[in-house]
């Protein structure tokens, strides 16, 4: 079942950066996440680059996805 994360926050998750399994709902503007242990590699070379990141971290680098709707 896929878990919906909040749009609200400036998690990972909705990061255009984050290079980790989700997918989208580009009508409500979320992510959405199979695993709710997912983990995937920043790819932001002012951030965490190249280190494997938890869906829920964040950093001063943060930048919204496009779709994501907060």
């Amino acid at each position: 079942m896929a878990r919906m994360a909040d749009p609200h926050y400036k998690q990972c998750v909705n990061c255009v950066w984050w290079a980790g399994p989700r997918t989208f709902d580009s009508f409500r503007g979320w992510a959405m996440l199979e695993d709710s242990h997912a983990k995937g590699k920043c790819m932001n070379m002012r951030g965490f680059y190249n280190l494997e990141m938890n869906w829920m971290s964040t950093c001063g680098k943060f930048e919204w996805h496009p779709i994501i709707k907060h």
